[in-house]
C-alpha cells in the first residue's frame, strides 16, 4: 500500500523566514511553492529525498511544529478504504487540493496525524 514517506510537514508562523533558515543555514533548496489565499505560501524544500512542507500557521489554524507524516500510495481512495477496513480511523475523507495532488487524512496510534498523498503527473 504505502510506497515511501513522501514528506514530513511542519506549520510555523512565519513562512519567509523559516525558508530562509532551512535553506540559507541547512542548504535545502525550494522545489515549489504553492500560494494561498492567506498571503503566505506552502513550500516544499528538499531534504535529500524526503520532502520537508512547511505550512503557515495562519491558514492551518493549528499550533506551531509536526503537523503530520505523508505516505505516498497509488490510490488514496483505495488506500482509505484498506485503513477502514482495519478499524484506522479516518480524520478526513481523500479529497483533491489541487495541481494533481488528492490526499486523504487517518489517525496514527497516540492520536498521530498521518496522510495519504498522490499526484497524478
Amino acid at each position: 500500500m504505502v510506497h515511501k514517506i513522501h514528506k514530513i510537514a511542519l506549520v510555523t508562523d512565519d513562512i519567509e523566514e523559516t525558508v530562509r533558515f532551512y535553506t540559507q543555514t541547512l542548504g535545502l533548496t525550494v522545489m515549489e511553492r504553492f500560494p494561498n489565499g492567506d498571503g503566505e505560501d506552502y513550500v516544499f524544500l528538499d531534504a535529500g529525498g524526503i520532502i520537508l512542507e512547511l505550512m503557515p500557521q495562519e491558514s492551518t489554524e493549528t499550533a506551531l511544529g509536526f503537523h503530520h507524516i505523508s505516505f505516498e500510495v497509488d490510490n488514496v481512495d483505495e488506500s482509505v478504504q484498506s485503513l477502514r477496513d482495519k478499524n484506522v480511523p479516518i480524520v478526513k475523507e481523500p479529497f483533491d487540493v489541487g495541481s494533481g495532488i488528492r490526499i486523504g487524512l487517518f489517525e496514527g496510534p497516540n492520536g498521530m496525524n498521518l496522510q495519504l498523498y498522490r499526484r497524478d503527473p
